[in-house]
């Protein structure tokens, strides 16, 4: 979990860093040439889907009774992702662990070499065996995490073990360059060295993750995927510096985290205007006493340093903290100091000595552009997934044909065959306003099964009279929104949609008023109303007479006529002047 004061300090910096998952993923391709790459902290999602009931307790998993609704919840998030065709990479924790972690009252003092005779064992180990330390075997994993390992490796979605702590091996592969961000809510993960990572994946527009259960979250929640982007560069440059990992470390190692209960006295304010100075500058002393694996301080130093950083906040207590706090700053207060083992785990966390990079072979794919979802074995994985059954999942095989189809949708449409328009096609286009103040461009995509194990000989269902939108979607089953900036303006279906859109002729206008017509309509025009007509000041001389309306025709006087309409028999003018 990690010091959640951290985000505390940080809040007022990323007001306006919440922006939904699809833009991000937009702007990031339109300014690299290519989607991000983005490492997730597996333990987080583990959380979020319902594997594991407590985050304090991992050992207790939903075994009874919730297991299906969290298959479910990670089936999404995958689908989630291959969608926007992003390469992602889940990494687990390992067994290498400090032992002592959140139960610091047995870990008591540690000598100096302990840590040193820990990583070079476990360097040994991987050297001599070719696998971790404290390597577990597949039998000895929890229930949920085989289930979690058998869904990815059928769905071949490849994923890193960690020997230690996963936002370590996370924070360790952004540094070096293979991801881009790293998707965590724990904030050890900044503390561990991540310079970009992405918080907070949730359906909420305000910074809240999947677990908020506000009524502001509530009021604010969306149907699409928001995230918070956090980019310590920028959150440097802004502040003058105030704000990088080693700052951080130093605040969370004062305040206490997963490693120490933190040193008597300081609260997060004291903490944070401690981690903050610059002059002294004790983060970047803190950072030279152990940043180097190899020339650890000795204890007279770090003690040294305590007493240091004791003197310098009695001196200057008012300057620091608007209070004098002699009385409180006393000799207790140098208690709680983390062992430098502790400290070590923090500045050197248990790391995969040599990196096995197959894990962005593009034969997997959880790797951009791969297409080679053809070749899955969906129905071994179909029948696995039904012996869950899954909640809310009424009709299982076709949740299940669309839920495996729609994640590579894109994909297929990128691959840009002359074929896309035999089984896809867009039908429409309108501009998406997400959390009330994005605008993303968006196609609707509709298509019929296109991999073979959900191709089947029926012919479509066809209404009585089928409308033209209604033949579309008889035709092409299902459907999807995509942003508009994913597709080459090249791709076929893109271009036979532009050639539809304009050759479309415009509807007709309304006719204000029924272009009909029948007998009475030149009768009444002619002999309007004297009420609704004003009268005239001149009287006219010739005045007629009411009509007279014969309404039944002796056969004789018909002419031989076929017409049945209403007869006029005639006008009368009338001698006197007198009116009518």
């Amino acid at each position: 979990m990690g010091v959640p004061q951290i985000w505390e300090l940080l809040r007022p910096l990323l007001i306006d860093n919440r922006v939904p998952l699809k833009k991000f993923v937009v702007d990031f391709k339109t300014g690299h040439g290519r989607p991000p790459r983005i490492a997730i902290d597996g333990y987080s999602w583990i959380f979020e889907c319902g594997f594991v009931l407590s985050q304090d307790t991992p050992k207790k998993y939903a075994s009874h009774g919730t297991m299906a609704k969290a298959v479910l919840n990670f089936i999404h998030r995958l689908k989630e992702f291959l969608a926007l065709d992003v390469t992602f990479m889940l990494v687990f924790d390992g067994n290498m662990k400090p032992s002592f972690k959140k139960n610091f009252d047995s870990h008591g003092a540690s000598l100096e070499n302990d840590y040193l005779k820990t990583w070079n064992a476990h360097i040994r180990c991987h050297e001599q065996l070719g696998h971790c330390l404290k390597l577990s075997s597949i039998g000895e994993d929890s229930d949920f995490m085989q289930v979690i390992k058998r869904i990815l490796d059928s769905m071949r979605i490849s994923y890193v073990e960690a020997c230690g702590e996963g936002e370590a091996q996370c924070a360790w592969l952004q540094c070096q360059g293979y991801v881009d961000y790293v998707l965590s809510n724990d904030s050890d993960t900044l503390v561990f060295g991540c310079g970009r990572m992405l918080r907070n994946c949730s359906k909420f527009t305000s910074d809240i993750g999947v677990s908020g259960n506000s009524p502001q979250a509530k009021q604010a929640s969306s149907r699409e995927l928001f995230v918070t982007v956090i980019d310590l560069n920028e959150l440097q440059a802004c502040t003058a510096d105030r704000y990088n990992w080693w700052s951080l470390l130093f605040f969370s190692v004062i305040l206490g985290a997963d490693y120490n209960h933190g040193v008597k006295g300081m609260g997060k304010t004291k903490a944070a205007k401690l981690a903050q100075l610059r002059d002294p500058d004790f983060a970047l002393q803190f950072r030279r006493l152990f940043g180097d694996l190899k020339n650890t301080c000795r204890d007279s130093d770090y003690e040294h340093f305590q007493e240091k950083v004791i003197q310098y906040c009695r001196a200057n207590s008012v300057e620091l903290f608007g209070r004098n706090y002699r009385a409180m700053l006393g000799e207790v207060s140098l208690e709680g100091w983390p062992s430098k083992t502790a400290v070590m785990y923090y500045f050197h966390p248990v790391l995969i000595p040599a990196m096995d990079l197959s894990v962005f072979d593009k034969a997997n794919l959880n790797i951009n552009g791969n297409v080679n979802y053809q070749s899955l074995d969906f129905k071994k994985l179909k029948e696995f997934l039904v012996t869950f059954k899954l909640p809310a999942v009424a009709n299982f095989d076709g949740w299940y044909a669309e839920t495996m189809q729609e994640p590579f949708v894109l994909r297929h449409i990128l691959t840009n065959r002359e074929q896309l328009t035999d089984y896809m096609q867009v039908t429409d286009e309108k501009t998406l306003i997400l959390g009330g103040k994005f605008t993303l461009p968006c196609l609707k995509v509709r298509y019929r099964p296109y991999i073979s194990f959900f191709i089947t000989n029926q012919s479509p269902r066809k209404s009585q009279s089928p409308t033209k939108r209604k033949r579309s979607e008889n035709e092409y089953k299902y459907s999807l929104w995509i942003p508009q900036d994913l597709i080459p303006p090249n791709n076929v279906l893109l271009q036979r949609w532009n050639r539809t859109k304009n050759t479309k002729s415009p509807s007709p206008k309304k006719q204000k008023f029924s272009p009909q017509k029948n007998t009475l309509d030149d009768f009444l025009r002619k002999h309007t109303s004297p009420i609704k007509t004003p009268l005239s000041t001149h009287r006219s001389e010739v005045v007629l007479e009411p009509v007279k309306k014969k309404l039944f025709v002796d056969e004789g006087e018909c002419n031989d006529s076929e017409d049945d309409s209403l007869i006029i028999l005639g006008e009368v003018q009338l001698k006197d002047n007198k009116p009518s």
